[in-house]
């Protein structure tokens, strides 16, 4: 790549999510620093969103994520950001410029002045990189101390006097285990941004690491009288939109819920809800060898996909831009080869067989893909991994709620 080239991409490096956002023609919300919407590559409806506090980009939908705005737009506008002419491109789209040709036909002294530009664009790119890393670990600590405290001063689920969250899921098809790990607070604040939209009772799980130790807590908020989900309708005043009942605080890759039972037991078994798994526990009869937990979310279930394992959907089409039908494509069934340990949920090594839970209500292609890559991260010649799927339409929780 030519020293013009670099600089081209460099300049387009600089340029933070926010900025990205507003040139991508994305929805911002006008407050909080989280920006849920359908994923414009993806579709869905609340897939794709960025974080303009953390500078970061996620969609669930298609399993991919990052924390530059060149990996955004080249997502959003369905590029190839792992090839030269992707990656270029999306440095296009977002500084409005033409890609340049090389500069081959600079003289000496431009070709210095440009270089010496070059450099200086990657000291304070490198600086820029460095402080939002402290600032980012920083931020992470200090949500992990909330998410502690808002874990610390819940009771404890199945001995509170509090019946909230064992009735909750009852009436959701689970079980409510004598666990120690499940606690419930009749008071809970819905922070949304800035504004308190909410205050209720609400159902607390910690997210936990492979020492045990807290990182981030899970928020169900309850309402027994809005059946059948139990949940209360939260809604953004500013918008009308009507947001999620559920909420995570603090760090969670790479971490997981733990339900009832012990990470040191050998069986384990879990899914991406805390309902769904509790239901399979109830089916069970909360089997005592086994430990039962939650993973958060798909793509902490399931772990990152190797780029070159990517397929089409067999059916389904994505309008493009210019109003054109675009096959879907959807994240394949191996893992990255070069994932870190935070990249999905720990397992312990002594665990000898895991049963992994579908989701029998989400998209079956993308997420059949998604647990054959689960299942696929952790197999060993020592362990046994199955998958578990409802009926298509329903899932576990449906099922057991049914049969009460």
């Amino acid at each position: 790549m030519s020293a013009a080239l670099k600089l081209f991409v460099e300049d387009a490096r600089a340029i933070t999510i926010a900025d990205a956002a507003q040139r991508l023609n994305l929805k911002c919300n006008p407050r909080g620093s989280e920006h849920p919407q359908p994923c414009p590559a993806c579709g869905g409806k609340d897939t794709f969103a960025f974080n303009t506090q953390k500078n970061k980009w996620n969609c669930r939908q298609g399993g991919i994520g990052g924390n530059d705005a060149i990996g955004m737009a080249a997502h959003v506008r369905g590029l190839n950001v792992r090839s030269r002419e992707g990656l270029l491109e999306a440095c296009s789209i977002l500084l409005d410029k033409s890609i340049p040709e090389g500069g081959e036909r600079e003289s000496d002294a431009d070709r210095t002045a440009r270089l010496q530009r070059l450099e200086e664009q990657r000291q304070r790119n490198a600086e820029l990189q460095e402080e939002h890393a402290k600032s980012q670990a920083d931020y992470r600590e200090i949500e992990r101390n909330k998410a502690r405290g808002i874990y610390r001063r819940a009771s404890t689920l199945y001995s509170s006097s509090a019946p909230h969250g064992r009735f909750y899921l009852m009436a959701r098809g689970a079980c409510a285990p004598e666990s120690e790990w499940l606690r419930v607070d009749i008071s809970v604040t819905y922070w949304h941004g800035d504004a308190s939209l909410h205050e209720g009772p609400a159902m607390i799980a910690p997210i936990v690491g492979p020492d045990l130790g807290v990182i981030g807590c899970h928020i169900t908020w309850i309402d027994l009288a809005r059946r059948p989900k139990c949940r209360p309708e939260i809604i953004d005043t500013a918008t009308g939109e009507v947001l999620p009942t559920k909420k995570m605080r603090g760090s969670k890759k790479g971490g997981l819920i733990p339900l009832t039972g012990h990470p040191s037991m050998e069986r384990w078994v879990g899914g991406e809800g805390i309902e769904n798994t509790l239901a399979v526990a109830r089916a069970e009869s909360l089997r005592p060898d086994t430990f039962y937990f939650a993973a958060g979310d798909l793509g902490n279930l399931s772990g990152p996909a190797d780029p070159a394992s990517r397929f089409a959907h067999p059916t389904l089409k994505k309008e493009d831009a210019k109003g054109r039908l675009r096959t879907v494509m959807v994240q394949g069934p191996v893992p990255r080869a070069d994932q870190g340990p935070d990249d999905a949920f720990w397992i312990g090594d002594h665990v000898r067989e895991i049963v992994l839970l579908g989701d029998g209500d989400s998209e079956r292609v993308m997420t059949s893909a998604a647990m054959a890559r689960a299942r696929a991260r952790i197999l060993r010649p020592d362990r046994k991994v199955a998958i578990a799927w409802p009926p298509a339409g329903t899932d576990f929780s449906e099922m057991m709620a049914g049969a009460a």
